[in-house]
């Protein structure tokens, strides 16, 4: 019976670490896009955005086949 307390205990505790971890991922990988995004939006704003066509078309490309 203690074994099996101490089983369950072990394993709620790995799923509150791992979703810990989880969460901690996703906010740095969230960060990571806004700072792209606003360097985007800064490139707009300043008239320095260069679309890179080959990139598009090959996006373009791939969604088609």
């Amino acid at each position: 019976m203690i074994s099996n307390i101490n089983a369950t205990n072990t394993a709620i505790l790995q799923n509150t670490q791992n979703s810990q971890e989880k969460k901690g991922t996703a906010q740095v990988k969230e960060n990571k896009v806004l700072n792209k995004v606003d360097s985007i939006k800064e490139q707009i704003k300043n008239g320095t955005y260069h679309v890179d066509i080959q990139k598009t078309a090959q996006s373009v490309f791939e969604e088609l086949i």
